[in-house]
């Protein structure tokens, strides 16, 4: 850094504050002295920082997949945000798996993490003992999309109660009472907003719900269940779906039925995907901003880091962010 300093005409704390990335200087200065740091060959020695601070300038970031898109749109914007700041992206896949989670938070805290950033895999005891072994560490912690009920600690989850009630008042105005709900697991999918929503946009329309569909073990488990409720006399006359992947499912069971939608049923789902996959029929949804998902998480755990080491807050941030319903008639009667 003295050779780079003496190069550039500047100080070697001006040099070191720029390859450490802190925004310090102009655009001019700063990529002076980064021409001149490339063209030595000179890397930052970040492991010899992290033991000084006893920290990785690294944020870990634990998803369960990174296969459905809604996923990949949040870390992308959570890795933009925190670069800015010099921070980086340590990510890790839980595959839906509390087991495989917690393996990948004990790594994380092995190295030494700035904080950690968690999607959990499902809301289950062992996803709430991981959120709770980041924190009995003093590591930073954000939950995100999926809240851990009990677990205080800063979080950033939707407003889908109130989404999933809008959904439910509009296929009453259209006509609909005999209306199914189909979700994953139950012990997994009972606590979440979206189905605590329907059943309390029901009863505030003085219905019950006509079938409480549980498939978590994918599309043969759903298939047996669409056929049972198409199979009695009475049917449903309207399938909300709790993910837009359900939704797609559905649709292809019933197109083999010779359903028809929205003739025989209407059709809605949740996560704002399934309009992008289907061309013939727009599907009523509800539409998630990943993006603005990704800053907020970001944001929140830059904040708790910024305290360095300060007592854990007596009040956590809870964000709930809006959801936008999309209204697509050709899936409503």
């Amino acid at each position: 850094m003295k050779e780079i300093a003496k190069l550039a005409g500047m100080s070697t704390m001006t040099v070191s504050r720029v390859l450490s990335q802190k925004d310090c200087c102009s655009l001019k200065t700063r990529e002076k002295i980064e021409a001149i740091a490339a063209k030595l060959g000179y890397f930052p020695n970040m492991l010899g920082r992290s033991l000084v601070l006893d920290r990785l300038n690294t944020i870990g970031v634990i998803v369960p997949n990174i296969i459905q898109v809604f996923f990949p749109r949040v870390v992308n914007a959570i890795e933009e945000t925190l670069a800015k700041e010099g921070f980086n992206v340590f990510l890790c896949c839980s595959r839906d798996n509390p087991e495989i989670e917690a393996q990948k938070v004990r790594m994380l805290l092995g190295h030494r993490v700035a904080g950690v950033i968690m999607m959990p895999s499902l809301r289950s005891k062992l996803s709430a003992d991981s959120a709770k072994m980041v924190m009995k560490q003093n590591c930073p912690l954000v939950l995100v999309d999926r809240i851990i009920e009990g677990i205080k600690t800063d979080s950033v989850g939707w407003q889908s109660e109130e989404a999933m009630a809008k959904i439910i008042e509009h296929l009453v105005e259209r006509g609909c009472r005999r209306i199914a709900y189909v979700c994953g697991a139950k012990e997994e999918w009972e606590s979440r907003g979206r189905t605590r929503g329907f059943f309390a946009a029901m009863e505030a329309n003085k219905l019950k719900c006509f079938a409480y569909v549980n498939c978590p073990s994918g599309e043969d488990a759903l298939r047996g269940e669409i056929i049972k409720l198409f199979s009695g006399k009475t049917r449903p006359d309207a399938i909300c779906c709790a993910t837009d992947i359900l939704v797609n499912d559905t649709l292809q069971l019933l197109n083999e039925m010779k359903v028809k939608i929205p003739e025989d049923v209407a059709l809605t789902g949740f996560g704002g995907i399934i309009n992008s996959h289907n061309s013939k029929l727009r599907i009523t949804t509800v539409a998630q901003d990943a993006e603005t998902m990704g800053i907020k998480a970001a944001e929140l755990i830059l904040k708790r880091i910024r305290e360095d080491g300060k007592s854990q807050p007596a009040k956590f941030e809870r964000i709930r962010l809006p959801m936008k319903v999309t209204f697509c008639e050709s899936s409503m009667r």
